[in-house]
């Protein structure tokens, strides 16, 4: 685990941390009035809607509702952990963190990981320098010249080139003190059949293309080779540090993307990723060359919730595509597949047609059950009632797990009109067949925020998760009312600390019904104060946009006691109109039960609140 810093070396490192200095090296803002104003890096916009508040520390995005200080705006646009941001943010103000004394056990493992980092960093390198600027590198410039690949992109996804060598790699790591043993380690020598102690390079005459992590550090490498030669492709062994199902390749240049796009684009290959990079398409990913892994799902889970499969064209393609649909629908995500007329794969398409014409096949993407009905009635000019009968049975099961009513009766019609099938035999078709045991509920991890919008008697409040953790909240229902009204009471609490005081008397301490509210209102009890700095510390994703969103607002500053007291009375109101409702269940279930004493006591008692107008 990360070391446990002290909240007051975390406050220093903020104090002395300018937000608008560190995000005015991604934004460009401009001043207006006490505020900043850009456009916003999480999400496209044309209309500046990012704001920065040097005064309170605090940036917000008024489009799509991200806010929070500076360890939040890091963290969500260079993907680092708050370690790291913290670590980065120490090492600018010039501040030593302290270190938590490690195990023997534990430096052993941080120093083995330390190590692999550093083997596979300098074997990247390596591979880079070779393709770049030595004459041994020449059939490796020459292959990626004819796939049109540049030097920036070379430079950016840190490609390279193993020469026709036996000891390439193996003699360059070996003069910067690295063992044929740890190298045999990280898989990237093999030991002789025959030659005990003896070593080889795994990689010899392929393009490499460096696996990175979402940091942009090696973890592995991909080896294709340059002909039709087999294997075509050899990957990096499963390690201790390295799983290949836990990684998805290009993610190091795709986690910004995917956030301003709002969906990831699901390839197969390291060129595909490549090619839709370079046609400016920055929300591209790969799953390695091997079967989407539910892990690749949970990663790609926590940028977005929409993810569209670009997957080769093939027959090996398209099964493909519909087993990592099924993966990415059971872990809560939206799942949409693209077919590529006229290509092979994304790549292919590229050269062919362009950017262009790519951009306007992304409108014409299918759902899975869209894209399954396509498969399994592909080639069948005209279907008898059985088959009829047997694709709705075939499909049932997969519309059965949606849980939208709209997006399940959409299903629904589109295989009655397709099958030209009434609506209503489909539908008591798919009740039946579709039908499945009861299993345990899983509930995906994250859901991204979205517009804070609370309707009264509808769960419309959004599962709010900490990004670290990712555990499964349950909001309650709010009325409009009492959001605005919890709202309101906390921004009048961050102006003047003193009217906490009525607020606990008349409400108690734990009146906020959203989570972000309470949080927000325990910190503030905590540390009694109302600083921005203080408040922020240890509040997870949600609350400190919350935060940020409430410090954000205009406030009439006419008559703040009356608008506490008003807001305070709603919350009052609130109360007793659910404790009369809670009266009324008790009261209904005492007549079900034959109860008629308790019964009309219960009516009693609800007679007497209307009265005093409770």
């Amino acid at each position: 685990m990360e070391s446990r810093i002290p909240e007051e070396i975390i406050d220093e490192v903020r104090l002395r941390t300018d937000i608008l200095a560190v995000i005015s090296e991604y934004v460009t803002v401009q001043r207006k009035g006490k505020t900043y104003l850009g456009l916003c890096p999480f999400h496209a916009e044309k209309t500046p809607s990012f704001t920065v508040t040097p005064e309170k520390q605090i940036f917000y995005c008024f489009g799509c509702h991200t806010g929070g200080n500076v360890f939040v705006f890091l963290m969500k646009k260079e993907n680092w952990t708050f370690m790291d941001t913290l670590k980065y943010l120490a090492e600018k103000a010039g501040i030593t963190l302290p270190e938590r004394t490690l195990s023997p056990q534990e430096r052993e493992a941080k120093e083995r990981q330390k190590r692999w980092e550093e083997i596979h960093d300098w074997a990247a390198n390596y591979f880079n320098e070779i393709l770049l600027a030595s004459p041994e590198g020449e059939p490796g410039r020459q292959y990626f010249v004819k796939r049109g690949i540049e030097e920036e992109t070379i430079r950016d996804f840190r490609l390279g080139y193993a020469p026709d060598r036996w000891d390439g790699l193996l003699m360059a790591l070996e003069a910067r003190g690295v063992s044929a043993r740890e190298l045999s380690d990280a898989g990237l020598v093999l030991e002789r059949a025959k030659a005990e102690g003896k070593y080889y390079d795994r990689f010899r005459n392929r393009v490499i293309f460096s696996i990175l992590d979402a940091r942009g550090r090696p973890v592995g490498f991909g080896g294709r080779v340059m002909d039709d030669s087999l294997p075509k492709y050899l990957n990096s062994p499963e390690t201790e540090f390295f799983s290949k199902g836990r990684h998805l390749y290009g993610m190091h240049k795709a986690h910004q993307g995917l956030r301003a796009e709002g969906y990831a684009l699901l390839a197969e290959g390291y060129m595909d990723v490549i090619a839709l990079h370079k046609a400016g398409f920055y929300n591209a990913v790969a799953s390695l060359g091997t079967a989407l892994t539910k892990y690749q799902a949970k990663l790609l889970r926590r940028y977005t919730q929409k993810v569209v499969i670009v997957y080769d064209s093939d027959a090996a393609g398209t099964q493909a595509a519909l087993r990592a649909a099924e993966i990415l629908l059971a872990e809560g995500l939206r799942a949409e597949i693209l077919h590529l007329e006229g290509a092979k794969d994304p790549d292919e398409f590229l050269k062919a047609q362009g950017k262009d014409a790519f951009k306007d096949s992304l409108t014409q993407t299918q759902t899975y059950v869209e894209f399954k009905y396509r498969i399994l009635a592909q080639g069948r000019s005209a279907l008898n009632i059985q088959e009829k009968a047997e694709l709705v049975a075939k499909l049932a099961p997969d519309i059965g797990k949606v849980k939208s009513p709209v997006e399940r009766e959409g299903y629904e019609r589109f295989l009655s009109q397709e099958l030209g099938l009434s609506l209503e035999a489909v539908q008591r078709e798919i009740a039946v067949k579709g039908t499945t045991k009861p299993k345990k509920a899983q509930q995906p991890e994250y859901l991204p925020p979205q517009q804070d919008i609370y309707v009264k008697n509808r769960d419309n409040i959004i599962r709010y998760v900490n990004p670290h953790e990712y555990p499964v909240v349950e909001h309650p229902t709010v009325s409009l009312g009492v959001y605005r009204a919890e709202r309101n009471i906390l921004r009048l609490i961050l102006e003047d600390i003193s009217r906490l005081e009525r607020v606990n008397q008349i409400l108690g301490e734990d009146f906020c019904q959203i989570p972000e509210h309470q949080a927000i209102l325990h910190r503030i009890r905590e540390g009694n104060t109302t600083d921005v700095l203080h408040l922020s510390l240890n509040l997870n994703e949600e609350a400190q946009t919350n935060l940020a969103s409430l410090l954000s607002e205009e406030v009439d500053p006419s008559k703040p006691e009356r608008l506490l007291d008003d807001c305070i009375k709603v919350i009052c109101d609130a109360r007793d109109e659910e404790q009369i409702e809670e009266l009324q269940v008790r009261m209904a279930a005492s007549e079900r039960s034959g109860d008629m004493i308790a019964a009309l006591a219960l009516l009693r008692e609800i007679g007497e609140r209307l009265k005093r107008g409770e």
